[in-house]
């Protein structure tokens, strides 16, 4: 029996439903978190996320619960809390979990305070754009990624979700 594989659109719902699966609720930063769905979805399930992104963008009007098969309205009241600005390491201090989507230039730092604070972080990451690291021909990114965190000494593991495209991430649970 085949599973079956998400569109893309749904993979906010997939990994919140992961998240609360995997670590009990946590004061989080959703790094590069955009419109704040994911976090809303989280804060929805009794966490305390806050997106840190430069660009404010304001939650979408509406999702699909996929578990209910409808569509969800967001009132315009809603809100999550952000913090409008670059991603910094020490930022890192405040929280108990650092999640990482989308963070060009970002999932290097994300690692590194991490480690530096003794924090958990989820990193589902797309590209290599504006990462410090040095791209190794015949070598995947994504390996290298995960073989930094290693070798810092953090206990990073891997999960793939059933969403298309990227729905592959690394982890700790210090």
């Amino acid at each position: 029996m085949q599973v079956r594989r998400y569109p893309h659109q749904f993979r906010f719902q997939l990994i919140a439903k992961w998240l609360t699966e995997t670590y009990a609720p946590c004061k989080t930063a959703d790094v590069g978190g955009g419109k704040g769905l994911l976090a809303y979805l989280l804060n929805q399930a009794g966490w305390d996320v806050t997106v840190i992104d430069p660009v404010h963008q304001s939650l979408p009007p509406k999702y699909k619960d996929i578990s209910l098969d409808k569509r969800v309205l967001i009132s315009d009241r809603d809100s999550v809390k952000r913090i409008d600005e670059p991603f910094q390491e020490e930022m890192t201090k405040d929280y108990d979990l650092l999640i990482g989507l989308h963070t060009h230039g970002s999932n290097i730092k994300i690692i590194n305070s991490c480690n530096k604070y003794k924090k958990n972080f989820v990193l589902f990451p797309c590209c290599v754009i504006d990462e410090p690291i040095e791209i190794k021909s015949n070598i995947n990114w994504f390996d290298s990624l995960e073989n930094y965190g290693k070798e810092l000494g953090m206990p990073v593991e891997r999960v793939t979700l059933n969403f298309v495209r990227q729905s592959t991430g690394i982890y700790s649970r210090i």
